[in-house]
């Protein structure tokens, strides 16, 4: 059973015949919190998307667009607050009806699409999706670097300090 989604937008495959249908999508406050909490972020204050869903052939699906968002998460060294502004493009493929009737021959240089059950693509989780890709994993407060300085360790461009950094140096006959 699937839970409850933060972000849900669903739209109907069984409505696109051929051609494409464009979509616009935005999260509200709630959607935003919640999205936030899941994906261990300090605040969502802006979550939007647009692009197109298209009919392939074979039952394959590929939905196109951007996303925006502006957001605040933890410093990996501080814990102070990091704002960052998104703008990340995403291209998914999805196969209606699960799987492919015939033989699937798997090329590492393609995308595969993604078994779809139904008839229900929900927007507003691939956006959830593409989001958490975008986000910077170790994001950096500006006063980072001198904090790492001031414990001896290494400060974002590898050089490190400190005694123990010093007697490596030595050791490796690069000091």
């Amino acid at each position: 059973m699937i839970a409850t989604r933060e972000f849900s937008r669903l739209f109907d495959l069984g409505e696109l015949r051929t051609g494409d249908a464009a979509f616009e999508i935005e999260a509200g406050p709630e959607e935003r919190g919640a999205v936030a909490r899941r994906l261990d972020l300090l605040q969502l204050e802006e979550l939007v998307a647009k692009g197109t869903v298209e009919a392939g052939t074979g039952g394959v699906v590929r939905v196109r667009g951007a996303l925006q968002a502006r957001l605040r998460q933890r410093c990996v060294v501080t814990l102070e607050p990091v704002e960052a502004e998104l703008d990340a493009g995403f291209d998914r493929l999805f196969l209606r009806g699960g799987a492919p009737a015939a033989q699937v021959t798997i090329d590492p240089e393609e995308e595969e699409p993604e078994p779809l059950l139904g008839d229900l693509l929900d927007l507003g989780e691939l956006v959830t999706e593409e989001l958490a890709l975008a986000i910077d994993p170790y994001p950096r407060h500006p006063d980072a670097a001198s904090h790492l300085a001031r414990y001896g360790a290494a400060g974002g461009d590898g050089d490190a300090a400190g005694p123990l950094a010093e007697a490596l140096r030595r050791l490796g006959g690069n000091g």
